[in-house]
């Protein structure tokens, strides 16, 4: 059997790129670890449901993308947050989470059905279909929605909005 010599510098430098390499897939590019407000999310269609919209708040080292049906799947939310810092099993959106529509109806998640994940958690989180003054949260004249979660990772208030 014979050895081949390689030189320390190609090994270390080898094992650079592959930390490197390794580093990059464990978040996303551009992320910002330091915590503060984010930017509401923004989907318009005009005339149309916003079927199977995704949007995505990056903040305090946690990513947040929330989809949402439309309309007519009601106020069903498919949650995901993600990190690889923080443990995610501690947050409970149901007490940090509000649903508030472009006519000033405001209600609190009557479900977050997310099993425990620890860096990654996934889930539903459901909204009760009428207000407790027992008129619909959407209303004749209801154009948009918006999702407001708090404190989770550090950062005050995210926000997404579907207008339709």
């Amino acid at each position: 059997m014979s050895s081949r010599y390689v030189p320390p510098a190609l090994v270390v430098g080898g094992l650079a790129v592959l930390a490197l390499l390794l580093v990059a897939g464990c978040g996303p590019a551009g992320r910002s670890d330091q915590a503060g407000p984010a930017e509401p999310a923004v989907v318009a269609l005009p005339g149309a449901e916003p079927a199977g919209a995704t949007q995505t708040s990056e903040g305090g080292q946690v990513t947040i993308a929330v989809t949402w049906e439309g309309p007519s799947a009601g106020l069903v939310f498919r949650v995901a947050m993600d990190t690889h810092s923080v443990n995610l099993d501690p947050y409970d959106l149901r007490e940090l989470a509000v649903l508030r529509t472009d006519q000033g109806v405001e209600v609190r998640p009557s479900q977050w059905d997310a099993p425990p994940g620890g860096h990654h958690r996934a889930g539903t989180l459901a909204f009760p279909a009428t207000a407790s003054d027992g008129k619909p949260v959407l209303g004749p004249g209801a154009r948009s929605v918006t999702l407001i979660i708090r404190d989770v990772g550090g950062v005050p208030e995210r926000t997404f909005q579907w207008t339709w």
